[in-house]
């Protein structure tokens, strides 16, 4: 890995945890102060980041974290309930959703003890794994590079709907929908009730429309998102 990369790695990691936050300036020059590297390769990192959407590059003013653009959101929300349900009701025509029952209530308790014990960022991991492994029980991982696993705008508005940027008292609370509804997926391949699972899985994927939109509505966030009005 070239120290271009490396860069870029490190710079998307504070981007998409809202380490950086939307809207912050980030400065070329201290970057390569930091790393004690010429700004040649941070002027790189810089470039690639601003062409996946994660950095706004304005001439004479700088690079600016990107806000998050809740157009994009949606739109990826979308792409994700139409494929990841596809996926996951294929799993379960090919009868290999029960076998991972055992596994998925693991999974569900180890996310209530993150809640628990305020532990959100472990939490997150959780949650993706989670979902992961309905793709990965036949091979569809290529089908998640379009459900927003690695989309910039998605992945920080998960967060944001989580309310990780957030202590305790005052986060935006999911959390707890979230993993009942992680609960109620698991009791429908039990059933093996498919339609329930289906409108389980769609209901769950809309999560982030609602708990978004009520914070747009309420005033909240109003420096962190760009395209209200399209979502």
């Amino acid at each position: 890995m070239s120290l271009s990369e490396k860069i870029h790695h490190s710079l998307w990691e504070k981007i998409v945890t809202l380490q950086y936050m939307p809207g912050e300036k980030l400065s070329e020059a201290g970057i390569a102060r930091e790393l004690n590297c010429s700004r040649i390769p941070v002027r790189e990192a810089i470039k690639r980041l601003a062409s996946e959407g994660a950095l706004d590059v304005y001439p004479q003013r700088g690079s600016f974290v990107s806000r998050i653009d809740l157009r994009q959101v949606s739109q990826t929300r979308y792409l994700r309930e139409i494929l990841e349900t596809h996926v996951v009701l294929e799993d379960y025509d090919k009868g290999l959703l029960d076998p991972l029952v055992p596994i998925l209530n693991t999974m569900v308790h180890q996310q209530l003890e993150k809640i628990k014990f305020n532990e959100l960022e472990d939490l997150t991991s959780l949650d993706n794994d989670f979902h992961d492994i309905f793709y990965h029980i036949d091979d569809k991982g290529f089908v998640q590079k379009h459900t927003g696993r690695y989309d910039v705008h998605y992945i920080r508005a998960r967060r944001f709907a989580l309310g990780i940027e957030h202590d305790s008292t005052h986060r935006f609370d999911d959390t707890h929908n979230i993993v009942l509804q992680h609960q109620k997926i698991i009791d429908a391949i039990t059933r093996h009730d498919k339609q329930g699972l289906s409108d389980m899985l769609v209901e769950h994927f809309r999560n982030i429309n609602y708990t978004l939109h009520s914070q747009v509505e309420a005033g909240n966030l109003a420096d962190v998102f760009c395209n209200v009005d399209d979502h």
